[in-house]
């Protein structure tokens, strides 16, 4: 995917105000799980900033371009945060949907966005600038340890990530993936409609498309899962759970 010099629309939320205020509430109360912040807490903090229409393909955060002096957050939509590789290419590392942080560590000590945000579809974000949004944590300690906990929540993804690069192959990681992103079935059993491009998945999990490809065949072949397109259904979560807490051997000798 080749990445194209749009930006954000300059904008305002959208078109129906008590429709958006209530999606932004709902975004604000999963982004800060599992504090349970007050109803006036959340008032006061949806009532900061702008919301802001971004067109598919569009540029939200821009990996080192300026040093960051706001919080973002996804209301709608969906979000690909990576960077392009020497070829121009884009490389995904994880995908975000509604009620995900695009940024929400960055600002805090005024550094530059670490990734890209790209806009996969036409979103609505929110923008809480660090100059409105202190003086609320001041007054506020939840909502400050909210925060804080979303962005110590993210660093210790990205330690496991990395740490799952390291000791784990690609079915674990592909098996871990999978898990995280099944939702339940009422008979016990569990399903993923897959709503990313297979070559987004493989640059996240770090392979090959092909390998991705191969992977989930293997999978199949496995009896763990049954695949119709990017339709998948999980027929031994038991399996797949022990192939994600699988590590390979190494002799440390």
């Amino acid at each position: 995917m080749r990445v194209p010099t749009l930006h954000r629309t300059a904008g305002a939320p959208a078109p129906a105000p008590n429709a958006y205020r209530a999606s932004l509430r709902a975004a604000l109360l999963h982004a800060c799980r599992p504090w349970a912040l007050d109803a006036w807490t959340v008032a006061a903090l949806a009532a900061l900033g702008q919301g802001q229409r971004c067109r598919e393909g569009a540029r939200i955060v821009v990996a080192g371009e300026a040093p960051a002096s706001s919080l973002w957050l996804l209301v709608s939509g969906r979000v690909s945060l990576g960077q392009l590789d020497g070829h121009a290419r884009w490389r995904q590392s994880r995908e975000l949907h509604a009620g995900d942080w695009i940024d929400a560590g960055s600002a805090w000590t005024g550094a530059s966005p670490a990734e890209t945000a790209l806009a996969l579809e036409p979103c609505l974000v929110h923008e809480f600038p660090m100059s409105a949004l202190l003086p609320l944590c001041a007054e506020h300690a939840d909502l400050t340890r909210a925060l804080l906990a979303c962005v110590a929540t993210r660093g210790r993804e990205a330690v496991l990530e990395r740490q799952a690069l390291m000791t784990q192959d690609i079915m674990g990681r592909l098996a871990s993936w999978l898990l995280q992103h099944a939702t339940p079935q009422a008979d016990g059993r569990a399903s993923l409609q897959l709503r990313q491009q297979k070559k987004d998945l493989a640059s996240e999990l770090g392979v090959t498309p092909e390998t991705l490809s191969r992977s989930l065949r293997q999978l199949q072949q496995q009896g763990l899962l049954d695949m119709k397109g990017y339709r998948l259904s999980f027929t031994d979560l038991p399996g797949l759970q022990q192939l994600a807490e699988r590590r390979p051997t190494r002799d440390l000798r």
